[in-house]
């Protein structure tokens, strides 16, 4: 079984704006520190094909992930995948420009497979959905301060 998942928000930023805030890997525990422990390169030089990083979560289980960049192309893609703690993952985001609105769709969709998401199946869904929604929520509120400034 594998859990595949599907979220985005639209951020009144430009790509650039964005992905200042979303690079910045360090931020991520401190945007949900209920549900990311740690977040931190390890290897690679940051947001480069095959850098590797390493992420702790707490939510909806404890385990840590290694994720590879398998593509990166800053400000626009990023293609990750990991292993860790019996999990695989993978994730693909996406900042899409309209320049109509002038606004920036960031958009993610993840699927995580492996032992612990069969035990916990569906369970485990909303927790992690709720989780990216809370990130996406914090770069959405710092992109958008930032492009006001």
């Amino acid at each position: 079984m594998s859990l595949k998942l599907e979220h985005s928000i639209t951020i009144n930023a430009t790509p650039d704006v964005v992905w200042r805030v979303f690079e910045n890997l360090e931020n991520w525990s401190r945007w949900d520190p209920q549900a990311i422990k740690s977040a931190r390169w390890v290897s690679g030089d940051p947001w480069t094909k095959g850098a590797k990083f390493e992420i702790s979560v707490t939510k909806p289980m404890p385990f840590t992930l290694t994720p590879e960049l398998i593509d990166a192309q800053p400000p626009v893609f990023v293609h990750l995948k990991g292993k860790g703690s019996g999990v695989t993952g993978e994730q693909v985001y996406v900042l899409k420009y309209d320049p109509a609105t002038d606004s920036t769709e960031l958009r993610t969709i993840q699927e995580f497979s492996g032992m612990p998401i069969t035990l916990f199946g569906e369970r485990a869904r909303q927790p992690v959905l709720d989780g990216i929604a809370h990130m996406f929520g914090r770069v959405k509120q710092e992109a958008e301060e930032l492009a006001r400034t």
